[in-house]
């Protein structure tokens, strides 16, 4: 049996960042059903750790921190001696490289990544077909030396897009396997339908027959929601944010107005990120046309990953400007369209890399997206078979990750 660690859990403000754990526990669980696992997580809250009891009852969570130079604490210790492989979760970056790199100076244990981002061109913005030419301009080192050393000598390296797969094969790495491999958010399929119960009467929504939509800022605001006094950073990427506040959502409002006006079925707006709701609120509440208020409804609140999960899984079809809610909507295989902001990263490559549909905002994103979403609506059945194909090739690919990492182990499994 290999004892597997999970280093992950970056984040509870957004519940796409929560749902690369789960994702992950489900893949080992589902595709190396005799592996161990271990759950290191870096930041997850009470409601995540009831969460993870309730779907991961056999899996251990330790949240013990590194602290460079000073000695392991007593459970760390267990956890180093005990694990045989470290997996780094998905996410944005390299976020645990401090851990990682502990692990393997400590241990000299194999480790290996398991579906990131590792962005070279922030903070410049661009579409994802320009952002691959800046990709292929690139001619020198652009990794730190703290990152060089953990994908240096990782036992494998699965991108979760194909533009971060292209800049590290560029970046003269040694040993890793460098590959494509999804975000752990396409496995995250253990849902209890029960939790999306309330919601769905409070606004009168039938299953099938309703839109989720999922509004952003074009830079989250981290001052706001962790309460720190903002730096000369945070003031211009707020200001940047008001200069596309509007632009962008009315995007988001005409691609609702349509989807009202061709189905005549409701609409109701949900956050992946906790500040989503009041964004929502002062730019959406009282802008419908009279024809199509009536049957808008916005969620007054955040709300956790199990519940947005179970009321993505009843909905007809998601719209997001968040990169994860699509996936999560993907894994129970419901249609979903992805409106991606020139501001975010290449991570949303990986829709193309999927062969799922998305938008670049810009001009014409509104029809574009009202075209995607029509076709959706006119066919049901056809669009449920194309994400429900699109789910089981991502999941396949999942599975080739697992293999992978769980054969990296080699001769120390027992």
């Amino acid at each position: 049996m290999v004892h597997v660690v999970l280093v992950s859990g970056w984040q509870t403000v957004n519940i796409g960042d929560v749902a690369h754990t789960p994702g992950a526990l489900r893949a080992f669980q589902r595709y190396a059903p005799e592996a161990k696992l271990t759950l290191w997580a870096l930041s997850i809250d009470e409601n995540v750790r009831q969460m993870l009891g309730r779907y991961f009852p056999d899996v251990e969570i330790v949240e013990d921190r590194v602290v460079p130079g000073e000695p392991l604490s007593p459970e760390l210790d267990r956890l180093f001696a005990e694990g045989d492989l470290l997996v780094h979760g998905s996410g944005p970056s390299l976020v645990a490289q401090v851990e990682v790199a502990e692990w393997h100076r400590r241990t000299g244990k194999p480790h290996g990544i398991f579906g990131v981002t590792v962005d070279p061109l922030r903070p410049y913005g661009s579409t994802l077909a320009r952002a691959a030419s800046m990709i292929s301009a690139i001619d020198g080192d652009l990794l730190t030396e703290l990152q060089r050393e953990v994908l240096d000598t990782a036992a494998f390296v699965y991108c979760r897009d194909s533009l971060t797969e292209r800049f590290l094969a560029g970046q003269d790495l040694g040993a890793p396997a460098i590959a494509f491999g999804p975000d752990a958010t396409v496995m995250f399929d253990v849902v209890d339908d029960g939790d999306g119960q309330a919601v769905l009467a409070e606004y009168g929504l039938k299953p099938g027959r309703f839109l989720c939509v999922v509004p952003r800022l074009r830079f989250t605001p981290y001052h706001q929601i962790r309460n720190y006094p903002p730096a000369a950073e945070d003031v211009r990427r707020t200001a940047y944010n008001a200069g596309y506040l509007k632009s962008d959502l009315d995007v988001l409002r005409q691609t609702v107005i349509g989807w009202v006006r061709a189905t005549g079925e409701p609409a109701l707006v949900v956050p992946e990120m906790s500040y989503a709701m009041e964004v929502a609120e002062a730019e959406f509440a009282g802008t419908f046309p009279a024809d199509v208020a009536d049957l808008v409804h916005i969620l007054p609140r955040f709300w956790d990953l199990t519940e947005a999960a179970a009321v993505y899984r009843q909905a007809g079809a998601v719209v997001s400007m968040e990169c994860h809610s699509p996936l999560i909507a993907l894994a129970e295989g419901v249609p979903s369209v992805y409106l991606r902001q020139p501001t975010d990263t290449i991570k949303g490559q990986m829709y193309n890399d999927l062969g799922l549909p998305f938008v670049e905002l810009g001009p014409g994103a509104d029809a574009a997206a009202g075209q995607l979403l029509q076709k959706i609506a006119d066919d049901r059945p056809a669009a449920a078979e194309v994400a429900r194909q699109a789910r089981d090739g991502a999941q396949g690919r999942v599975r080739g990750m697992v293999e992978g990492a769980v054969a990296a182990v080699g001769s120390r499994i027992r």
